[in-house]
């Protein structure tokens, strides 16, 4: 197993792709990056959903072993990786670490929301497909008619104001939360060490300029000062390129 590839299935701008890419570096470990296209439904694709059920990214292959939960990605690298552990030892401080997580995927969901609202609409009209040839292209990777209604209503319509605007009310309740929690000045998540929770909640909250949200960092000062903490680590920068197709990510 210690020899075999490990195969991350991954997308560009996908804050749970990201965090994967930041533990590969953070670990000293190289994968096989294979770049799907979202806005063509290639994750729904009968062959990745036997890689992934959900049809999501990302998802990792490592000899016999497939993952498809980021959460559950970065533990499994933490655990064959070098380097400082990113999971913490003491059992309190790893519930911690859980309920920040479980923090980021609740309001994740009001992004999600707000991204199909802005970003998603966005990559899908600058594709350059034209509505007559949605069918087609979205027909090559799902027989699901479900996902080419989605497309279809991307292309169509126009932001939802109103939408976007109570799910941006939400996600700033949830960081007025985070906020609070960093009051005392702790450097990282759990305190004095970096961890997997730093490396779950950054790449969402690197993404809300996306839906239209460029300050953070004056809304929410220690917000801000914990991320530029995180793009000063090394491997910040390198986990935002995207490598060609195929190639090693270190």
């Amino acid at each position: 197993m210690s020899d075999a590839p490990l195969i991350l299935y991954d997308a560009l701008n996908s804050p749970a792709g990201r965090r994967v890419r930041i533990t590969l570096l953070e670990k000293n470990l190289r994968a096989e990056v294979h770049w799907l296209n979202l806005a063509l439904m290639e994750q729904k694709r009968p062959e990745f959903l036997r890689i992934n059920p959900n049809g999501t990214v990302p998802a990792l292959r490592h000899g016999e072993e497939t993952i498809f939960e980021s959460a559950l990605i970065c533990e499994y690298l933490d655990g064959i990786g070098t380097g400082p552990r990113l999971v913490p030892q003491e059992p309190r401080l790893q519930r911690r670490m859980r309920e920040w997580i479980a923090y980021e995927q609740e309001w994740a969901k009001p992004f999600r929301d707000a991204i199909y609202e802005t970003y998603a609409r966005e990559r899908l009209r600058g594709s350059g497909i034209t509505a007559e040839d949605l069918p087609a292209r979205i027909g090559i990777n799902t027989p699901n008619p479900a996902w080419l209604h989605l497309a279809q209503s991307l292309l169509a319509r126009g932001t939802d104001a109103a939408v976007l605007a109570d799910r941006v009310a939400i996600l700033m309740e949830r960081l007025a939360w985070m906020e609070e929690q960093l009051a005392d000045d702790r450097p990282w998540l759990l305190g004095d060490d970096f961890s997997l929770a730093d490396i779950t909640l950054a790449p969402r909250i690197e993404m809300f300029p996306f839906i239209g949200v460029t300050d953070i960092s004056e809304r929410f000062p220690r917000i801000g000062r914990f991320m530029s903490r995180m793009r000063a680590r090394p491997s910040w920068e390198p986990s935002g390129r995207m490598p060609p197709a195929g190639a090693g990510h270190t």
